[in-house]
């Protein structure tokens, strides 16, 4: 039988709120708090845990899509974004892209995909990209101190922004572009910061994205650069263009958010070694180049 109520549940909340609990964490600390030492979870676990965390959801629905899982990410199907969160693994796992990107079967991916193998196909990178990041941040942060990890969680927070922004409208709003390209600018800069700048050194860089892309290439060689170059060429002044309307259309700003996406993972990526986008190529994708460069993402 139950042993609360809705307004137990609400006061709890209030709680949590105050001391800053994340809302997906909440409905469990709520069962433990209230169960005490019934509190048990799994197989012959208590069944009042799955009952409270119902309830908790049903008052706060927010519990149910708020799980941040390793980080976020985006993905496109011509002016369709869909805002991803990257599962959290344990030990030895096989990834299919279609799960990754939070499809239930792979027919509803190529659905999503218009049956197109070039969206697909792009898409299947732009998985790698988030995986890259969020997974080479938590191998670097697992192995050493890193004062880049500061600067590349920064940058996951923005890409974040940009995702819930562009997956959430139809048209654009030209303050999206400010997290699209600090997206860029922080990755980078915490790369350079790996790479031996000084902190105090990286604001001499100001906001000048190629000026950053040159010093971390040149200093740290990876198969990505002529396509960082590439896109980074697109990229808007952020910083003259802060103060009036975009004239880019929706597809152009999905472009860059997903060219920001790439840049930032190669950034991790020549840091961490975790690198999913080199084995999908010589899986059977090919080389990324042909299927990005000279051609809209």
């Amino acid at each position: 039988m139950s042993n609360f109520t809705d307004s137990d549940l609400l006061k709890l909340d209030e709680q949590y709120a105050v001391a800053g609990v994340p809302f997906h964490a909440r409905p469990l600390g709520a069962a433990a708090e209230i169960l005490g030492e019934r509190f048990a979870m799994s197989m012959g676990g208590n069944p009042l845990v799955e009952e409270i965390c119902d309830a908790y959801a049903r008052l706060i629905p927010e519990v149910n899509y708020t799980w941040p899982g390793m980080g976020t990410g985006i993905v496109a199907s011509l002016d369709r974004v869909r805002k991803v969160t990257v599962g959290v693994a344990y030990g030895a796992c096989h990834l299919s892209v279609d799960r990754g990107l939070g499809f239930s079967t792979h027919e509803e991916w190529a659905a999503w995909c218009r049956q197109d193998r070039l969206i697909a196909d792009r898409s299947a990178f732009a998985f790698a990209d988030m995986y890259d990041m969020v997974y080479g941040i938590d191998q670097v942060k697992s192995e050493r101190e890193c004062e880049a990890v500061a600067y590349w969680a920064l940058a996951a927070e923005q890409l974040k922004l940009v995702a819930e922004s562009l997956s959430q409208s139809g048209a654009i709003s030209s303050p999206v572009l400010q997290p699209i390209c600090l997206t860029v600018e922080l990755a980078m800069k915490g790369t350079l910061l790996d790479l031996g700048i000084a902190e105090k050194n990286l604001r001499s860089y100001g906001h000048d994205l190629n000026e950053l892309c040159e010093d971390m290439t040149s200093r740290c060689r990876h198969r990505d650069d002529s396509l960082l170059s590439y896109f980074l060429s697109r990229f808007p002044n952020y910083v003259a263009d802060r103060y009036r309307e975009t004239q880019l259309s929706r597809i152009d700003v999905i472009d860059l958010a997903l060219s920001a996406q790439f840049v930032a993972a190669s950034a991790v990526r020549r840091i961490s070694g975790v690198d999913l986008a080199l084995q999908m190529e010589a899986d059977g994708w090919g080389p990324r180049a042909e299927l990005f460069c000279g051609v809209s993402m």
